[in-house]
């Protein structure tokens, strides 16, 4: 999960969410902010709407237990951080390829990898995206920020701001770390090691045909079929009742119908012998050539008119699922108001 770090949330939105260009996950659980550098993705548009969907796609995290060296509550702990100079960016990033590489991360995302037989795509990537994301959480708490969706919020804020003030660079070297962390992710919670092998030997994708892709799956999110698919199994409310607890498993419940309908009915479909999305565009067939999709595109995630694309084809779709983003921008402005 790097697109435009402006972007982040959207990012994370995007993968755990909805599975696709990634965006980006965690409401159920949710990448994609996914990392904050790398998932400067974005695949979703730059705007506060986006950022509401990433805010509740962490919410899970709001519980997570504190770090070890984290201060109890009611001490006097030391302030978070009111910026953040790009050097931790980066050191975040190298922190994130550690656990992944030898720590918890890595023992989890193969985990998950052994639970491809059992487990559908769906839940096996948004598991992926909760480890990405718990990962990241202890790794900016090092930093002082909050090990939940506000911390994240903080430190993509912080870091996009960097950004504005370093060199080409600077920028660059944040924008590879955070995309090569993404696929480090992915090739190990997928068991499928030649996705960080493939750019070198075969190249990145081009922006032209990236382009084209993501404006062809954007087509594809928003054909009638699709659009009604989401909202027939949205139209049910199966909250017990009005509480957050259960508006908030309500809430996830129509984001896996969201992601379920993207896998299935936009990118792997091969109704009638079609040759499904990711076989058209030439990643091979099934599981394998979804993931590898999501990799390749990671290397474009924050172009902005790959952004526009998928992020007013994704609104249509959360409208179609009956989300209220307007709601969901209120609540998470007020709880960011009163943290």
């Amino acid at each position: 999960m790097t697109m435009a770090l402006s972007s982040t949330a959207a990012n994370t939105l995007i993968k755990r969410c909805f599975s696709s260009t990634l965006t980006r996950r965690c409401a159920r659980l949710p990448a994609g902010s996914l990392s904050s550098a790398r998932f400067t993705m974005p695949l979703v548009p730059h705007n506060t709407s986006c950022n509401t969907i990433m805010n509740h796609s962490i919410r899970s995290f709001s519980a997570m237990p504190p770090p070890p060296t984290a201060s109890p509550p009611g001490a006097n702990s030391p302030q978070p951080p009111t910026s953040l100079a790009p050097e931790a960016g980066l050191g975040a990033q190298d922190a994130m390829k550690l656990f992944i590489k030898h720590g918890l991360g890595k023992q989890k995302l193969q985990q998950i990898a052994a639970e491809k037989y059992n487990l559908p795509l769906v839940d096996r990537w948004q598991k992926m995206v909760a480890t990405y994301l718990e990962t990241q959480c202890h790794v900016i708490a090092m930093l002082g920020y909050q090990p939940n969706e506000i911390g994240i919020s903080m430190y993509t804020q912080h870091l996009t701001q960097a950004l504005q003030l370093s060199s080409p660079d600077v920028q660059e070297q944040l924008r590879v770390a955070g995309r090569d962390t993404y696929r480090m992710v992915l090739a190990a919670g997928f068991d499928i090691p030649s996705l960080l092998e493939d750019p070198k030997t075969k190249g990145e994708l081009s922006i032209v045909d990236a382009r084209n892709m993501m404006h062809k799956i954007s087509l594809r999110m928003q054909d009638p079929d699709v659009m009604e698919k989401v909202a027939k199994r949205c139209s049910v409310s199966v909250a017990m009742n009005d509480s957050f607890e259960a508006q908030q498993i309500e809430l996830a419940r129509k984001h896996t119908a969201v992601q379920e309908v993207m896998v299935n009915d936009v990118y792997l479909n091969e109704k009638d012998g079609a040759v499904s999305l990711v076989q058209e565009c030439g990643f091979g067939e099934g599981e394998d050539g979804y993931i590898r999709m999501q990799s390749a595109m990671a290397e474009h995630q924050g172009d902005p008119l790959i952004s526009q694309y998928v992020g007013a084809a994704m609104m249509r779709l959360l409208t179609s699922a009956g989300i209220d983003m307007e709601a969901l921008q209120k609540q998470a402005q007020a709880e960011q108001a009163s943290s």
